[in-house]
C-alpha cells in the first residue's frame, strides 16, 4: 500500500505542474484511486479526513482533500501557540523568578515572597538554588510568613475545556499559574517494608501533601497500590495510600495533579529552607506581596526557544497552557491575562501571518479536549508561515519531533535514509489523531509542508496514525527523487 501511495501522490504533483506526461508512467492511476480504499474506508466507518500538502517555498498545493474542514486538532494546536510564542515574546524570552525580602543580620525581617513571571520548568532543584544563594549571603532566619505572589499570569488556573474531565488525577491534566513547580504534581514515593509490615511511603512537597499509609508490604508479586486525593480545607492535599508493594521492588514514584500550584510551590520552598537549615516561623500562604522589597535570589529559565521543546517534542500541556498565558500578560498590567485574551493572540498571529482564520476556534492552547477548531489547510499555512520568517524558522522547527529520532515521533517515520527529514507534532485524543509538519529536502524551496487532521477515530486510532505514516513516507520519497 505505502508504495501505491507514493507513486500516486507524486503523479498528483507533476500533473498539477503540467509535466506528468513527460515524468510519470502514462498508467499511472489518479491519487484520488489510489486513496480512496484506505480513506474512504476510514470515512465510512464515521472518521473525517483532511489534509493538506503544498510546497514551504512557493506555496503551492501539491494535495488537499477536505482542506478547510474545521475539525479538532488535539495537540497539533500547540503548533499555533508555539508560532505565536516565537513571534509575541520572541525565541530569546526568559522568564525569571525571584525572592525577595527586608534583611537584618542573619533574618529575612517579615515576608519572605516568591515571585515568578510564567517559568513552565521551575523545579524543587531551581528553588534549593535559590535558597543556597540565600545561605552564602547569611541568611539563617525566615522572621515571617513565605508568601507566594501568582499573580504575573493572572488569577485563571484552570485551562478551557479541562472541565470536561473533572475526575481526572493524572499530571497531564494539571493546573496552571505564574508560580508552578515541578509542573504543579505532587509525589509519593514508595519503598518496601518489612514484608506484613506497612511499606515506606512518603509525600512531596513536604508539608503539602498529607499522607495517609494503609500500602503493606508483600513477598512477591507485581505493585497494586491505590491513590486517593483529597483536597484538605486549607487548600492542602490529603492523599491515602493502600494496596500491596513487594519487597522485591525497589522502589516506585506516583504522580498525580495538584489544585493549589502557588501553595505547593510555597510548601515546596519551605522544605528547601528547612533542608539548607533555615528556620521559617511563618506559615505559607499565596496572596499579593509588598511591592519594591529588595531581590535576595534570583533563577532564569532557559530561553523560550528551548522551553517550547516540551512543547512540540513531548507535548507538555503545562508548558502550552502557560505560554498561552505568557502571551497573554505581555505588555498588560499584572493580573490581566486571560486565556481567553491568550488564544485571541494567537488568532492575531494568525491572521497576521495570511492564514484564513474563518472557522478558526481558539480557546485553550494544548488543544487538551474538545476545545479548538482548526482546518488542515490553516495549520498549513502556519506552518509555511514560520518557515518564510528567517527570525524564526530554525528555532521553531527546532522544537517540532524528529522522525524516528525523538520527542513523540522517536518510534514512528524511521526512514532509512531519510533521517531528520521529517519534524513534525503529533495529536493523539480519544476521537482524533492528527499529524502536521515538513518533510525538509535539500533545497529549501523544495521543502514540503503538510497538515493531516482525523476526526471520528475512536477505536480506530492505530490504524489511522498507520495511514497518516503513510502519506508522510511517501511525501519523503518524492522529496528525496527530486520530483
Amino acid at each position: 500500500m505505502r508504495g501505491r501511495i507514493g507513486v500516486a501522490l507524486v503523479c498528483a504533483a507533476l500533473a498539477i505542474s503540467g509535466h506528468v506526461g513527460a515524468q510519470s508512467p502514462a498508467a499511472a492511476p489518479p491519487l484520488a484511486t489510489v486513496l480512496a480504499p484506505s480513506i474512504e474506508a476510514a470515512a465510512t466507518r464515521g472518521a473525517r479526513i483532511s489534509v493538506v500538502v503544498m510546497e514551504a517555498g512557493s506555496g503551492r498545493v501539491v494535495y488537499e482533500r477536505e482542506a478547510d474542514a474545521a475539525l479538532n486538532p488535539a495537540s497539533d494546536a500547540k503548533l499555533l501557540t508555539a508560532s505565536a510564542a516565537l513571534a509575541i515574546l520572541g525565541p530569546d524570552r526568559r522568564f525569571t523568578t525571584t525572592l525577595e525580602g527586608a534583611t537584618s543580620g542573619e533574618a529575612v525581617a517579615g515576608p519572605l515572597v516568591l515571585r515568578s513571571d510564567g517559568d513552565p520548568s521551575l523545579s524543587t532543584d531551581d528553588l534549593y538554588a535559590l535558597t543556597r544563594e540565600l545561605v552564602a549571603a547569611g541568611l539563617r532566619r525566615v522572621d515571617g510568613d513565605l508568601v507566594v505572589d501568582d499573580r504575573a499570569l493572572g488569577a485563571e488556573h484552570l485551562p478551557p475545556a479541562f472541565e470536561q474531565q473533572p475526575d481526572e488525577a493524572a499530571p497531564f491534566r494539571a493546573a496552571v499559574g505564574a508560580v508552578s513547580v515541578d509542573e504543579n504534581a505532587l509525589s509519593i514515593r514508595v519503598r518496601p517494608g518489612t514484608v506484613g509490615a506497612p511499606a515506606v511511603v512518603t509525600g512531596a512537597p513536604r508539608g503539602f501533601v498529607e499522607v495517609e499509609n494503609a500500602l503493606t508490604t508483600v513477598a512477591v508479586g507485581a505493585p497494586a497500590v491505590e491513590l486517593t486525593a483529597t483536597p484538605l480545607a486549607d487548600g492542602r492535599t490529603h492523599v491515602r495510600v493502600r494496596g500491596t508493594f513487594p519487597a522485591t521492588e525497589r522502589g516506585a514514584v506516583y504522580r498525580r495533579r495538584l489544585d493549589a500550584p502557588a501553595l505547593a510551590a510555597g510548601w515546596a520552598l519551605r522544605g528547601a529552607l528547612e533542608d539548607l537549615g533555615v528556620r521559617v516561623s511563618g506559615a505559607v500562604r499565596v496572596g499579593p506581596a509588598p511591592e519594591g522589597l529588595a531581590t535576595l535570589a534570583t533563577h532564569r529559565s532557559a530561553p523560550l526557544s528551548v522551553l517550547l521543546y516540551e512543547v512540540g517534542k513531548d507535548s507538555n500541556n503545562l508548558y502550552a497552557e502557560m505560554t498561552l498565558l505568557a502571551i497573554a500578560a505581555e505588555g498588560v498590567e499584572r493580573g490581566a491575562a486571560t486565556f481567553r485574551r491568550g488564544a485571541e493572540r494567537v488568532v492575531e498571529w494568525c491572521r497576521g501571518a495570511g492564514v484564513d482564520t474563518r472557522g478558526l476556534v481558539v480557546r485553550n492552547g494544548s488543544g487538551l479536549y474538545d476545545a479548538n477548531r482548526v482546518s488542515a489547510r490553516q495549520l498549513a499555512q502556519a506552518l509555511r508561515a514560520n518557515w518564510r520568517r528567517p527570525a524564526v524558522r530554525d528555532e521553531f522547527i527546532a522544537q517540532l519531533a524528529v522522525g524516528g529520532g525523538d520527542g513523540t515521533l522517536r518510534h514512528r517515520l524511521r526512514i532509512a535514509g531519510a533521517e531528520r527529514m521529517v519534524r513534525a507534532k503529533t495529536g493523539t485524543l480519544d476521537d482524533v489523531i492528527a499529524l502536521s509538519g515538513y518533510v525538509l529536502a535539500p533545497d529549501p524551496g523544495r521543502t514540503l509542508v503538510f497538515a493531516i487532521l482525523a476526526n471520528g477515530v475512536r477505536g480506530r486510532a492505530a490504524e489511522t496514525r498507520r495511514l497518516a505514516d503513510e502519506i508522510v513516507t511517501t511525501l519523503v520519497g518524492r522529496v528525496r527523487s527530486g520530483r
